[in-house]
């Protein structure tokens, strides 16, 4: 199928059933090229509003970085190149709070919304922390105490500080491959795939999924297992605590403030749900513009949006201990995983968030640096590409300090 014409998917009344994106094929290249940036064709979403009164523009000085050389691996090769090989949908770098680069490829343009994956649970993160600001949340609760529908699941007895940090005890298998039957159910439960499920006592959405949850006999807080699943819960325990649909909340409190120009959105489940964990679509300006505000300690001209002393908790964090014990460690063998952030444990202790098929948030506090990348890759996960694409965003910030 990667011989088809990206220029003709979708198009056409109806469009020619080969190039029809599906239920089916939406996260695979090379539809994605096209879903990615349509995601409300094909999954009901909800809106989260901007406000023309607090809305940013972004400073802007472009300078060419296209022919950058970037070293990885005992070989170099130009920025241009990388980014059309890794299926680049764009790339944005802000430098000292200008824009002086941007890169856009495919159907993305710099007022696109385009999914963003598990920078969603990052952006999340933000939105908690705000809210535990705020007294609505508090971290030492059980997360049973907030959600009863809890009791006997593997949430029961977790901290939502366990639910944060992805180290609740529980028996999901987070499986990309779509091999195991219980991630099966939980991409049908979101509204993400095709229900397979003959069964009359099927799952009703994504909050009865999350109320079967099958424990581990594991303790709470001693080792990370990374689960998509905690971070929709996460958004259930926002809509709990704060008698708001998500969606409502993130914009009055995040994205608004934030200076977003354009309405996100996020996919929903049939009983309305959010997918906190990775339905976010936003465009590539205003998550540059989120990036930006979290580099600068959670503030921006419309005031003190972010407590800074969340930002400085889930970039410093210290104790790693939970993060290094983990089934197979790829993913920053010297950092750590604080409020659904990653601390890289490089020299520049640049922290980020990540989504599969190629989404990054990359902040250099030091470098005066954030770097937001979308993609339409074809694996949900490369490692080799993401040790590429840290190479590259080093390798940005050296050329411009």
């Amino acid at each position: 199928m990667t011989d088809l014409d990206t220029n003709k998917i979708m198009k056409g009344s109806p469009p020619p059933l080969e190039y029809q994106v599906t239920l089916e094929n939406w996260r695979k290249y090379p539809f994605n090229i096209w879903s990615f940036v349509n995601v409300r064709s094909i999954i009901p979403t909800s809106p989260i509003k901007s406000d023309p009164k607090q809305k940013i523009d972004l400073n802007k000085k472009l300078i060419d970085l296209n022919e950058l050389k970037i070293s990885h691996n005992n070989s170099k090769k130009y920025l241009n190149e990388i980014l059309i090989n890794c299926n680049t949908d764009s790339l944005l770098v802000m430098h000292k709070g200008i824009l002086v680069f941007e890169y856009f490829n495919n159907f993305t343009a710099y007022d696109t919304p385009h999914i963003i994956f598990s920078i969603s649970k990052s952006l999340t993160s933000l939105l908690t922390g705000i809210l535990i600001d705020k007294n609505v949340i508090n971290l030492n609760n059980l997360v049973s105490d907030v959600l009863p529908e809890t009791i006997g699941t593997s949430y029961e007895d977790a901290t939502i500080r366990n639910v944060l940090d992805m180290n609740v005890a529980s028996n999901f298998v987070e499986d990309y491959s779509g091999e195991a039957e219980i991630f099966k159910k939980y991409r049908s439960s979101t509204g993400w795939d095709i229900s397979s499920s003959k069964d009359e006592n099927a799952l009703t959405g994504l909050h009865d999924f999350l109320s079967n949850m099958p424990k581990s006999n594991y303790p709470h807080g001693k080792k990370y297992h990374y689960c998509s699943p905690h971070s929709d819960l996460l958004g259930w325990i926002i809509e709990r605590t704060s008698g708001e649909k998500f969606p409502n909340i993130m914009s009055e409190l995040l994205f608004k403030p934030a200076g977003i120009n354009y309405e996100a959105n996020i996919t929903v489940d049939k009983l309305g749900a959010p997918r906190s964990a990775g339905g976010i679509s936003i465009t590539p300006y205003d998550l540059l513009l989120i990036s930006e505000l979290v580099r600068e300690n959670g503030s921006n001209k419309n005031g003190q949006i972010i407590p800074e002393n969340w930002i400085n908790d889930l970039r410093g964090y210290k104790d790693n201990s939970c993060y290094l014990n983990q089934d197979d460690l790829k993913r920053f063998p010297n950092g750590n995983y604080r409020s659904k952030w990653y601390q890289t444990g490089f020299e520049d202790n640049e922290f980020c968030g990540i989504g599969i098929h190629g989404q990054n948030i990359w902040i250099n506090p030091k470098k005066e640096l954030s770097i937001i990348r979308m993609s339409s890759a074809s694996d949900p996960i490369n490692i080799a590409t993401e040790e590429l694409m840290f190479s590259v965003f080093k390798e940005i910030g050296k050329a411009l300090a």
